[in-house]
């Protein structure tokens, strides 16, 4: 299936959180695939420094795929011209601009071949047009993986079998006021420890 969740931001940015395992706060199961059949994409993904071929292809070694993988890959996400740069050592992350980042993600994707794909927001930082691609050649060259799309999704909704839309319940603020607090006594200022001649002197002072 093809599922779009959207609705409450902050829901929807939880949920992802939740199910690409880096949030710490809440309580229940969650069941997912296993780690090498699924992978979780945020708007931002990680792009280690170093060549481009080191980015496309991790979280796999460089040399995983051949550079006609490679070249095909990005020109399936429209980024062909990249291609000669593959071997160009950068910090990735800032020599991209969002919307190249966001389609070298789609390339790692079709490279990687999950069966699972968990996306956050992956694709707001494209055009409605472009988004739209990208989820359609993701869904013809991987037919069995199941995709996942949380948050905004500036395309069509018509590419999913289904929407969930998240709405917050009236008695849904209880973990929220949690995190609050937790947070809130995390910034208060902590009483400085005694050092060695402190604790001498007061234990003197008795």
């Amino acid at each position: 299936e093809h599922v779009l969740v959207d609705g409450d931001p902050e829901a929807a940015s939880a949920l992802f959180r939740v199910l690409a395992g880096i949030w710490p706060w809440g309580r229940g199961r969650v069941d997912l695939p296993a780690d090498a059949g699924m992978i979780a994409v945020g708007p931002w993904p990680f792009l280690p420094r170093g060549s481009l071929r080191q980015a496309l292809a991790f979280p796999e070694v460089a040399d995983r795929h051949d550079d006609a993988a490679l070249r095909a890959a990005l020109g399936s996400v429209g980024i062909a011209p990249l291609a000669a740069r593959l071997d160009e050592v950068a910090d990735w992350s800032r020599a991209l601009t969002p919307a190249e980042v966001q389609r070298l993600t789609f390339a790692r994707v079709i490279l990687l071949r999950p069966q699972w794909i968990v996306l956050g927001d992956a694709t707001d930082a494209l055009d409605p047009a472009s988004a739209d691609a990208m989820l359609r050649l993701v869904i013809d060259l991987l037919p069995q993986a199941g995709i996942v799309l949380i948050g905004r999704h500036p395309g069509s909704t018509e590419i999913f079998n289904r929407r969930l839309t998240l709405a917050r319940a009236a008695d849904g603020e209880v973990l929220l006021n949690e995190i609050y607090a937790r947070r809130q006594a995390a910034k208060a200022p902590h009483p400085r420890p005694l050092s060695m001649i402190d604790r001498m002197r007061k234990g003197y002072g008795h």
